[in-house]
């Protein structure tokens, strides 16, 4: 190979660091045999490039391209501690445009994006201004020999183990990545397409008289900010005025902080540590209807979420389809109210309603109308604001602006509800929670370790005066546990509670409407796809 001129030098250097940065990680994590077979697998690919491109320029300027996959790749490794596998597959097919914009827009997704932007420019620089002289020459043959040497035997030694050797090859960005399109992603989108959820019946023993019950599934909603449980800002006012009326659980934390994963705890009742998408037999929806229930599922998400549980209501509303194509965003939560309202004006059957929102997710001032511009103006607030690792005073009011939206958005699904004639529930309980720079020294949800306000959550059940009547025994626990330890994986227990289904899967353990309810504080949570272990 031709001398190295300083340029060339600087940028086999930037060029390098992501692989650097991986191969440490991969000895740590995987031995040393993985990295022999990382190394190995990186120097003949080099090689390949090298082979093709002649020249320096050439050169680096094909690897532009492999080396923004590779900081990318680099850096999700590393901030998960973990190759890119079912988890983000699951977070990348369920999320919405609008989502991965939110992603990118919070710290955790700069740590993946910024990387890459500074670096690539930097290198682009340094390639396109390297020397154009070719790679190889004759004088160089015993170098290539010698190279080629040096990947045989790490390759060798890497082999006397196949799984070590198959997850060094695996940590290599270009071939991992295609290994995670072929696989994980591939799966994950059979999931999605209903291949993947082969369900069983529960056994429900049809449900009795006519009631309706109404579960809100929200959207980072972190407890801290809510007025209702003391915060200093008037951001639930309607809520507020419920008291008596609705049960408030003080002390509800989800069991992930993604809502790829909390959403099918919440709706099938898996746990964290028992929670495999392969594993889903059906959800609360398919329980509801082999009740007698009539079901709708209003949706103003991502619709990938819920047909990863194939969750099939008797009807399906999801109005952002084609509004989410022309807006570029999702709409404003009260998109659902007139679905909801044809629902609740249906007789003569029991009737369950589901709503799974967009709520307080980021961009936070895109979830609200401007009458809602209640605590600040977020003028001036755009996609860059959160890449400062500054306070900045208008996050907090965006986001306390959406909470205040949610706070009417809820009270206008209770006041539909009240003036049913059959006993009526409304059960809220939020994805997760979420961090705030300003307050909490991070931002947004689905770090990889644990975060309280990414975990603590508000929740309530609000009851009409006929359902108090019909089962004031239910209406007690729900106060009797209201201080209690709830998780997201009791929803699906509870909601089937409070609706009087029986079947045999039936656990009084994990229903906080029940009096025989038993709080877990040892089962684990899911941070970023990790099981953790809280720590306060």
């Amino acid at each position: 190979m031709q001398t190295f001129s300083g340029r060339v030098s600087a940028a086999f250097v930037v060029l390098c660091l992501p692989y650097v940065a991986l191969g440490a990680w991969l000895a740590r994590a995987q031995g040393l045999r993985s990295l022999a077979a990382f190394v190995a697998s990186l120097a003949l690919l080099m090689w390949l490039i090298a082979f093709i491109a002649r020249t320096w320029r050439r050169f680096f300027l094909l690897q532009f391209p492999l080396l923004l996959l590779s900081v990318a790749f680099a850096s999700y490794t590393i901030l998960y501690n973990h190759l890119p596998g079912q988890a983000i597959a699951y977070v990348l097919v369920t999320s919405s445009w609008d989502e991965m914009r939110g992603f990118f827009g919070i710290w955790q997704g700069q740590k993946l994006l910024l990387p890459a932007a500074i670096g690539g420019v930097i290198y682009l620089g340094l390639a396109i201004r390297s020397s154009p002289l070719a790679i190889s020459s004759s004088r160089n043959a015993p170098v290539r020999w010698g190279f080629l040497g040096a990947v045989v035997l790490m390759s060798v030694y890497a082999a006397q183990s196949s799984a070590a050797f198959i997850d060094g090859i695996a940590a290599n960005p270009a071939i991992g990545t295609a290994m995670f399109i072929a696989g994980p992603i591939q799966d994950v989108k059979a999931e999605i397409e209903g291949k993947g959820v082969h369900k069983v019946p529960y056994g429900a023993s049809p449900a009795g008289a006519e009631e309706v019950h109404i579960l809100v599934v929200g959207e980072s909603a972190r407890r801290d900010s809510w007025s209702v449980y003391g915060y200093q800002r008037a951001t639930t006012p309607v809520l507020e005025k419920l008291r008596g009326e609705a049960i408030f659980f003080t002390n509800a934390v989800a069991d992930a902080n993604l809502t790829a994963y909390a959403v099918p705890m919440l709706l099938t009742g898996m746990p964290p540590n028992r929670f495999e998408l392969s594993a889903v037999r059906g959800s609360l929806v398919d329980l509801a209807k082999e009740a007698g229930y009539s079901t709708a599922w209003l949706v103003n998400q991502d619709i990938a979420v819920s047909q990863v549980l194939g969750i099939r209501a008797d009807r399906m509303i999801n109005p952002p389809a084609l509004a989410g194509m022309v807006a570029g965003r999702l709409p404003f939560d009260e998109t659902l109210l007139p679905g909801l309202q044809r629902e609740l004006e249906r007789r003569g059957k029991a009737r369950f309603i589901g709503l799974h929102v967009i709520g307080s997710h980021w961009q936070y001032d895109s979830r609200y109308p401007l009458a809602f511009e209640r605590f600040g103006s977020p003028r001036g607030m755009s996609f860059m604001s959160a890449f400062s690792r500054q306070a900045d005073q208008r996050v907090v009011d965006a986001y306390d602006n959406s909470v205040a939206y949610t706070d009417w958005f809820l009270g206008q699904i209770i006041e539909q509800a009240r003036n049913l004639p059959v006993p009526a529930t409304v059960t809220y309980f939020s994805d997760h929670g979420e961090d705030l720079y300003t307050l909490d020294g991070q931002a947004g949800h689905g770090t990889s370790t644990y975060s309280k306000h990414q975990f603590d959550i508000p929740a309530f059940v609000w009851v009409n005066s006929a359902y108090r009547k019909a089962h004031p025994d239910k209406v007690q626990a729900l106060t009797n546990n209201s201080a209690k330890l709830i998780r997201s994986h009791n929803v699906f227990y509870s909601v089937a509670d409070l609706m009087g289904i029986e079947w045999p899967g039936a656990s009084p353990q994990q229903s906080f409407a029940s009096a025989r309810f038993v709080p877990d504080p040892n089962e684990p949570y899911i941070a970023g796809g990790n099981l953790v272990t809280p720590t306060h």
